[in-house]
């Protein structure tokens, strides 16, 4: 009977309404070189599939594709992308082969599936690579691949029963600990903990049942960053060979035979499944942790999943990261070792291994409150997105071990600021492997209108390890979002049937990002990079020159005009403000944008660019003041709109950018930030440990979007207190001779990193504060917050950074 197989559920526990709603077919994303007919495509770019892991064969029917969600790049929208580029590959004789392929699709009508007749064959698996879409080109969105698309086809048999099987606890002996180790046996676990951190080794199930930190603070002891909710076990190895029911999978099977040994600080684990035998030793010291693994199969097999230890990790305890040289091949997500997985307010662990046959990959399941780290051994990574499982015995040796980063302040700095560095230096830089970017954390979106934030952290960061800087990471997000790649406030929006750029809407991103590659360029760029790199930093800016839609130097939008009652949606990082046409903010930082991007493209020998772009700033600056100048307050407006009026909230960051850029004069600067800090004080503003806020004074209904309407004063974006984008006003007060004001609140900002009492798990809101200190956020973490290192490196930095 013909069904959807990319509706088909896998079964369910019987766990009451602890439901896994597992299915045969999942998301996945892969890396991918242009296909002979898509032209004008970066030499690498992440695409989406849609994949179908049948347990039996099946007959191909028919393809339906229709509109779906495209990217989600606004929280005031929504658009409805189209399918352009589609290619259907079909695993037939140990292989995989192409059954159809069209490269220029054109977009059905709302509410209207096309369908296409597929070759009649039998397969146990399918993968719908979705390579081009209708609003974002060559990088395609997951939305769009998980709503576009019906697979219909006939099974031959139902879906495999459940098979879940445990191992057998041949010996269970705690004696002879080494020093400075304790351990206990319960709840069918033992558990092992040291001064420096907690670890928990399931016994019936190879997995850790327990994960703990404690180098940062000892407080943490007790608290699992573990995912263990049941049913569902998202730990230690997992094995899904195509063609075949999974093996060892989060739920419903587990078909393993073996045994558990534990001999003090030794836990052995020994079993066979599908064909591999698996021999994992664990040895716990109080310095860390040992991995033994080995692997072996007489013969080689192809896998959806394959993994020797799955770790995961509760996003809603600490939204966690990878940091590590990234391997773009295959599936999205693979990072080469040493690495260090980070669990902002615990620490970090770096690991390493003796062999260059093992590798780890981290991947990001927001929607099940998970972050994964798999590790890698003795598999090739497929252009499908697949495991190529090698014959033979492979072993390598994992070393987990606590660590903290390097010290980068001179030795007179504030102790709260070498321990607040200490504490966010890694955490900082919040890369997705998965996604190849920084993102909001390690959780989140990528948001490119951060880029100026991320390469005032990461240039005076230095070496992760060695040999990895951490513009690495910057790098990496510079080139997502040249060669097109939709994040955040970036990409392609869709209005009246046609797109335009997110940059034309969201000013602040295109200044943002320009930023960041200014400083790059400026600092860290090789003259490879920037020759391969050109054609795309040209055409961003002209795009950016396009936005002066008067000729006055500064940027507008046209689609956002920022007038009163509008209730749109912002051109700056306060997105649900209606800053609007005339942004004082998104035109401070293209100021500083610019006046990177002249000296950085100077080193490659570009004069005329060089020369234009600070023809334009010095224009730019010209204009700046006449724009948004307040006499009634004596500072500057947050913008003015298509209107031709001033809307002033007393916003520090806005001020702070634009003094520390220069853009006004210096008795000007001096008068504004005097009035500021006096204003501050009337208003009563509280300690800045929990962060500052945007604005001063509460900005009413009608110049807010409409999610943001009918809160009070410290309310998230009206005012609540934050440390994102804090870094421009203390920048703005060391610039003009407040030293002292400057040192009280970046000390101040130190305690809130230096306690971990502002940066937090997924959702838990810390990010944000009322005016009395109750939280008011719902990321928990904020990329953006990090920015306050700038001050902290400029001010106490071994290495004395510029003045912006």
């Amino acid at each position: 009977m013909p069904q959807d197989l990319l509706a088909i559920a896998d079964y369910e526990p019987p766990m009451g309404d602890l439901f896994t709603h597992r299915r045969l077919d999942i998301g996945r994303a892969i890396w991918t070189e242009p296909l002979a007919a898509e032209k004008g495509m970066p030499k690498k770019r992440i695409i989406h599939q849609r994949v179908v892991r049948l347990q039996a064969p099946a007959k191909l029917l028919r393809l339906g594709v229709r509109r779906g969600q495209g990217y989600h790049k606004c929280g005031s929208r929504q658009d409805l992308d189209w399918v352009v580029g589609v290619r259907v590959l079909a695993w037939e004789g140990n292989r995989w082969k192409e059954i159809y392929r069209r490269d220029t699709l054109k977009a059905p009508e709302l509410d209207v599936t096309q369908w296409i007749k597929l070759p009649k064959i039998e397969t146990t698996g399918v993968i719908i690579e979705l390579r081009r879409s209708g609003i974002d080109g060559g990088w395609t969105p997951w939305n769009l691949v998980m709503s576009a698309f019906v697979l219909e086809g006939e099974l031959s048999d139902p879906v495999s029963p459940r098979n879940e099987r445990l191992l057998r606890t041949t010996k269970l002996d705690l004696q002879g600990l080494p020093p400075g180790v304790k351990a206990e046996a319960k709840n069918g676990a033992v558990v092992y903990r040291s001064a420096d951190f907690e670890v928990g080794f399931t016994l019936g199930r190879p997995g850790f049942s327990h994960l703990g930190l404690l180098i940062e603070d000892a407080a943490k002891a007790g608290v699992n960053v573990l995912a263990t909710r049941p049913p569902l076990v998202h730990q230690g190895p997992q094995l899904s060979v195509v063609g075949k029911a999974p093996l060892i999978a989060p739920a419903v099977r587990c078909d393993i035979d073996g045994v558990t040994e534990v001999e003090g600080s030794v836990v052995r684990y020994a079993f066979t499944s599908g064909g591999q035998a698996y021999r994992l030793t664990w040895r716990i010291t109080a310095q860390g942790l040992v991995l033994e693994a080995e692997r072996s199969a007489k013969k080689a097999v192809t896998a959806w999943h394959s993994t020797v230890w799955m770790i995961g990790v509760r996003n809603s305890a600490t939204p966690s990261h990878v940091l590590g040289r990234l391997i773009e091949e295959g599936e999205v997500g693979a990072v080469a070792l040493p690495a260090l997985l980070t669990l902002p307010g615990f620490g970090s662990w770096e690991i390493s291994s003796n062999t260059p046959d093992a590798s780890l990959r981290s991947d990001c399941r927001r929607s099940l409150d998970l972050n994964t780290l798999e590790l890698k051994l003795g598999e090739d990574r497929t252009r499908e997105g697949l495991y190529r499982l090698r014959a033979g015995t492979h072993r390598a040796v994992f070393i987990f071990t606590p660590k903290t980063p390097r010290p980068l302040l001179r030795d007179d700095a504030p102790a709260v600021a070498k321990r607040a560095l200490m504490r966010t230096q890694w955490t900082a830089l919040t890369f997705r492997a998965d996604t190849a970017t920084l993102s909001n954390n390690g959780a989140s979106m990528h948001c490119p209108i951060c880029m100026d934030t991320w390469s005032s952290v990461a240039i005076p960061s230095g070496d992760v390890f060695p040999g990895l800087p951490a513009v690495e990471f910057l790098r990496h997000s510079l080139e997502r979002w040249l060669t097109g790649g939709p994040g955040y406030a970036a990409g392609r929006l869709l209005q009246d049937g046609s797109s335009h750029d997110a940059d034309d809407e969201y000013l602040m991103t295109g200044a943002s990002a320009l930023r960041g590659l200014g400083d790059y360029l400026n600092h860290c760029a090789s003259l490879a990079w920037f020759r391969e790199f050109r054609p795309y930093i040209v055409k961003k800016l002209s795009a950016a020159l396009e936005r002066d839609l008067d000729g006055d130097g500064l940027i507008e939008s046209p689609y956002r005009t920022g007038v009163s009652g509008t209730n749109q949606w912002s051109t700056c990082w306060f997105d649900v403000i209606s800053f609007g046409w005339k942004d004082a903010f998104a035109n401070a930082i293209l100021y500083g944008a610019l006046g990177e991007l002249a000296e950085g493209v100077s080193r490659f020998g570009e004069v005329s660019i060089a020369a234009d772009l600070r023809g334009w700033a010095e224009q730019l600056r010209g204009a700046y003041r006449k724009a948004f100048w307040n006499d009634a307050t004596g500072w500057i407006a947050g913008w003015r709109c298509q209107e031709d009026k001033l809307h002033d909230y007393g916003f520090l960051a806005v001020n702070g950018a634009a003094i520390a850029a220069g853009l006004l004069g210096p008795e000007d600067a001096r008068g504004a930030l005097k009035r500021l800090l006096a204003e501050a004080k009337r208003v009563g503003l509280p300690d800045a440990s929990l962060g500052l806020p945007g604005n001063l004074h509460h900005i009413p209904d009608f110049d807010l979007a409409d999610i943001a309407q009918g809160y009070p004063l410290g309310y998230y974006q009206n005012g609540g207190r934050t440390h994102s984008q804090t870094r421009h006003f203390v920048m703005a007060l060391y610039r003009y001779g407040f030293e002292r004001e400057a040192d009280r609140l970046l000390n101040r900002l130190c305690v809130g990193f230096a306690e971990a009492k502002v940066f937090g798990g997924n959702q838990s809101g810390v990010d944000w504060r009322y005016w009395d200190d109750r939280p008011c956020g719902y990321e928990g973490l904020l990329t953006d917050q990090f920015g306050v290192l700038e001050a902290v490196f400029w001010r106490w930095g071994r290495s004395k950074m510029p003045q912006p």
